[in-house]
């Protein structure tokens, strides 16, 4: 039976990396083992290095362990073990690590084999023997051995198998030191390298080891195996179906007998180690890999003249072998027309030295398509899709390079590419739970087709844990998967598999889920199926979310959750709170110089406001989830964390987790019209038709409503109306700009947005007029204030701010000149032609709209900021929670808050008319700051301020 079937545990869980709770209870952490191998069947001491490690540790792996003991003398940092593993453990490379009662360390690879153990010396005594080491930077290491004419060694080298840096070269040198033997750093055995040699004579022989570019990159450890060794890469099959079994046999290699393989109580499609029997001795390396698919998996037949192998319907996989230089393996496939199919080889990855060729032939012989490499590796993948009138195809295997062996062996799998599936991601490969506490595992699901349930499984659990949430819901991606520990449970540990089964398929799958990259895994996948779990002493600390039955996530608003801790004894230290959700952490793109790059977008996410903490002294603490505008109405699970600081206020010394809260977002505000729906409107001044009705606000709800109109045919200026915070009812004067075309408004609909009105506005719903626009009275209007648009004087009053502010009259949006700014910004708090009050209903020397015009060049932000009151940014003056300052791009809110207006940048130069009340509320406006922030420049034109829309048609008159 393959080791991972057995029932230990190995599991992973959200962003939690857990420790214990003070510098003297935290979990273990290892960082070094004297050797990095352990002998099937023989006691082995191994020395340990790390932290946090106590007398009571002990070695996990997930084969048995005879026997161990920890010796007399260890330290915090130091101990050694006398560890004997089952003589009838596979040997293999494995993932060791060391639990303590407060939790499981992180993973260190090891080998596993029956040879002798030791470390790395200048003269070898006997052999076979494993030596472990260290590469010093920009060195060569040799030992010697005496050997024998005529006698067969070999050499292997694992460094990148287990986890270290070096990409290591080996030289077998005679007495003389001619070299006999050398080999490169090999792709087959994911960078280490291996040699074979007959010896010539009697004598001295010496191995040298170096890194092949001299670097000797940390982690520099290795492993050296000196002897007469045996080796085996490949299986044949390749894979075998989940829940069968079958046998395996593995050409090229000294085992000549076939092995049983029992895959029929695997959880899900993954990798499984074939078992190395006893009666090798000297078998070292990584044991075959076999998958375990959700195919129909058969092995290559033998081959009848002038007709090919028919292969299953799809999926199918077929394992195979090119025995012969220049031979094309080829199968027979039944397809429907305009059938999608995704055919795929496997033999790089897998320890085959095939270089392969995958080719689609028509029935009659005739190529179709071809593919050879892929990136990261030499195994072909094609997407193919049926032409019309084809119900058979052949598929051919072959060599790049037209060789063979019995070790080229290949498995070429065909499946519907169209098929729902799925795959699942852990986001760490342990988690660690304090006893009579709870923990939260984050699983993702990445869905290709399949939007239905995915019942999570954890095989192996130890006794004393449960477990709640294990399922990715129908459409969501992510589960929050709780775990809680028995009081009496510290010191259980364990290592898992983590399954996940679409069960609402007509033929369910399973998946296995994997962990981030563990030391090893480059080369060995599976190791990542693997994940440890550990349950500590109980915490120090209690931590409680004393949630309402009314919370609710507030589309654009927050939520402020009510926290509670108890500690336990003289524990002392800030305690961190930190939010997981599941929500799929959004994405956006971003201009990195010429190219886009696709980066988080944190205002985007549901997320904590600032960094909250209890401060020593606090048993209590409201902390604020800030809730997206355009967060997608379904349920999601929230859960906040406690982590117990140490006195360094970095590291953390206990977690804890509340219970997970399932809450629904809900619209903050309501749009009902309670008056007219058929109105006239004026074009102008004079009387107009009024909409009336109110907004239906959520009780959290305290922000002003702007009413406003959508779908305008092009060249009409939506009104608008505010409804403040402390009121419910509106009555909205339809008035529009003098000169609009009269006639009616087809499809007009109203609708209310959050102020400050945003890219990201909170919508309300939208409801249909009927609005007629008639021809109005020309209104008095008042000449705008001009602040900039050719005078380069002001641009000289711009001396604050590290950029450089200069006129620049070969781009501009009107006018002779504009503003161009690079580096930084430039901004000066007091401009003389400013201190102006921005009124609601602005009187005689006061202001309520601003007009600007801006450009990019590069970059992702550009920025225009408000002085109030002689202060930059939010807060100060005006409305609670202004910003003060407007961007556009995806770079987001610049210099501690802004308000977007695009979530593009202006490439092409735009202009912009704001509502200053509207975004900020009353202020005086004393000074302004230009920043391209990134780029290269910034451009701005055509500033002005008014006290109504209608100031700003005087600018074409008084332009001409």
């Amino acid at each position: 039976m393959n080791c991972l079937l057995r029932p230990r545990v190995f599991f992973t869980a959200c962003c939690l990396l857990l420790c214990s709770w003070t510098a003297s209870y935290a979990a273990p952490a290892i960082t070094n083992l004297s050797l990095r191998g352990l002998t099937a069947g023989k006691a082995v001491t191994l020395a340990i290095d790390g932290s946090e490690l106590t007398a009571d540790a002990r070695v996990v792996l997930p084969v048995p362990i005879a026997s161990q003991s920890v010796r007399p003398g260890a330290k915090a940092n130091r101990l050694e073990i006398e560890i004997t593993v089952d003589a009838a453990a596979s040997p293999g490379i494995y993932l060791l690590r060391l639990a303590t009662k407060n939790g499981i360390s992180n993973p260190l690879a090891i080998g596993i084999d029956r040879l002798p153990q030791a470390a790395f010396s200048e003269a070898i005594s006997s052999l076979p023997i494993a030596l472990t080491g260290s590469l010093p930077t920009g060195q060569s290491l040799r030992s010697s051995f005496t050997g024998k004419r005529g006698e067969t060694i070999s050499l292997d080298v694992e460094a990148q198998r287990i986890g270290a840096a070096i990409k290591p070269v080996l030289r077998l040198l005679d007495s003389r030191g001619t070299q006999i033997a050398y080999s490169p750093p090999l792709r087959l055995l994911g960078g280490d390298a291996r040699l074979s040699a007959t010896l010539p004579a009697d004598g001295t022989y010496s191995v040298e080891l170096h890194d092949q570019l001299y670097r000797g990159t940390a982690p520099s450890h290795f492993r050296l195996k000196v002897g007469a060794l045996q080796f085996a890469d490949q299986a044949l099959p390749m894979a075998v179906a989940q829940g069968s079994k079958a046998t395996t046999r593995m050409p090229g290699s000294a085992v000549a007998e076939d092995i049983a393989v029992d895959a029929s109580a695997f959880p899900g499609a993954g990798i499984i180690q074939v078992t190395i029997p006893e009666s090798v001795p000297h078998f070292t390396g990584g044991a075959p890999r076999l998958l375990v698919s959700n195919a129909s998996e058969m092995v290559e037949p033998t081959r009848t003249p002038g007709q090919l192998p028919a292969m299953s319907a799809v999926p199918a996989g077929v394992s195979g072998v090119l025995t012969a230089g220049g031979e094309e393996d080829r199968y027979t496939l039944a397809v429907t027309p305009g059938q999608k199919l995704r055919l795929e080889v496997f033999a790089q990855r897998f320890g085959s030295p095939l270089d392969g060729v995958l080719t689609v032939y028509g029935q009659a012989g005739n190529p179709l398509s071809t593919s050879d490499d892929r990136a990261g590796t030499s195994d072909p993948l094609l997407d193919f899709t049926v032409p019309a009138g084809v119900n058979q195809m052949q598929l051919g295997v072959k060599d790049m390079q037209d060789r063979g062996g019995p070790n080229f062996v290949y498995r070429l799998e065909a499946r519907d590419a169209a098929a729902p599936d799925f795959s699942l991601t852990l986001s760490t490969d342990r988690l660690n739970i304090p006893a009579g506490g709870t923990q939260v595992l984050l699983v993702q699901a990445t869905r290709a087709g399949y939007q239905g349930d995915i019942d999570l499984k954890l095989h192996g659990l130890p006794s004393g844990i449960s477990i709640q949430g294990n399922k990715i819901v129908a459409g969501a991606s992510i589960a929050l998967v709780t775990l809680s520990a028995a009081e009496g449970a510290a010191g259980t540990d364990g290592l898992l598999l983590v399954s996940g089964t679409a069960s609402q398929l007509s033929q369910p799958i399973s998946r296995l889920a994997l962990t981030p990259e563990v030391p090893g895994s480059v080369y060995q996948p599976h190791l990542r199926q693997q994940f440890a779990i550990g349950v500590m002493n109980a915490s120090p600390i209690s931590f409680a979310w004393n949630g309402d039955a009314a919370d609710a996530l507030v589309l654009g608003d927050k939520l402020t959750a009510k926290l509670a801790i108890k500690r336990s004894g003289t524990v002392t230290g800030n305690v961190r709170v930190r939010l997981l959700t599941t929500q799929p952490g959004p994405k956006k793109t971003v201009k990195e110089g010429t190219q886009d790059k696709v980066v988080d977008n944190v205002n985007a996410a549901l997320r904590l406001d600032g960094s909250p903490a209890f401060k020593p002294d606090q048993t209590e603490l409201d902390v604020n989830i800030l809730v997206p505008s355009d967060l997608p109405k379904q349920n999601w699970d929230l859960v906040l964390v406690a982590d117990l600081l140490a006195t360094d206020g970095k590291t953390v010394t206990s977690s804890i987790a509340a219970p997970v809260r399932t809450l629904v977002p809900v619209a903050p505000f309501e749009l009902e019209l309670t008056g007219e729906l058929t109105l006239e409107g004026k074009a102008g001044m004079g009387e107009t038709g009024k909409l009336t009705g109110k907004i239906n606000r959520v009780a959290a709800f305290k922000q002003p409503v702007v009413v406003t109109l959508e779908n305008l045919p092009k060249g009409y200026v939506a009104p608008q109306w505010i409804v403040p915070a402390d009121k419910t009812e509106f009555e909205f004067p339809l008035t529009f700009a003098f000169g609009s075309k009269p006639g009616p408004l087809k499809d007009a609909k109203v609708v209310a947005l959050a102020a400050p009105v945003s890219v990201n506005s909170v919508r309300s719903n939208s409801v249909p007029v009927n609005i007629k626009v008639v021809a109005g009275e020309k209104p008095v209007a008042e000449a705008p204030r001009e602040v900039f648009e050719d005078d380069e004087k002001f641009i000289a009053l711009l001396t604050e701010g590290g950029g450089k502010a200069v006129p620049e009259n070969r781009d501009k949006f009107s006018g002779q000149v504009c503003l161009r700014v690079n580096g930084d910004q430039k901004s000066n708090a007091k401009l003389p032609m400013l201190g102006l009050n921005v009124r609601e209903n602005p009187g005689p020397g006061e202001i309520r709209y601003i007009r600007f015009a801006w450009k990019k060049q590069g970059g992702n932000t550009i920025c225009l900021q408000l002085n109030h009151n002689g202060a930059w940014g939010p807060g100060g003056s005006g409305r609670e929670g202004a910003k003060f300052r407007y961007h556009a791009g995806p770079g987001g809110e610049c210099f501690g808050g802004s308000l977007a207006i695009d979530d593009k940048v202006p490439a092409k130069f735009e202009q912009v008319t704001r509502d200053l009340f509207a975004d900020f509320g009353e202020f005086t406006l004393t000074g302004m700051g230009f920043a391209a922030v990134d780029g290269q420049a910034a451009l701005f034109d055509h500033i002005y301020l008014g006290r109504s829309l209608a100031d700003f048609d005087l600018l074409i008159e008084l332009q001409k």
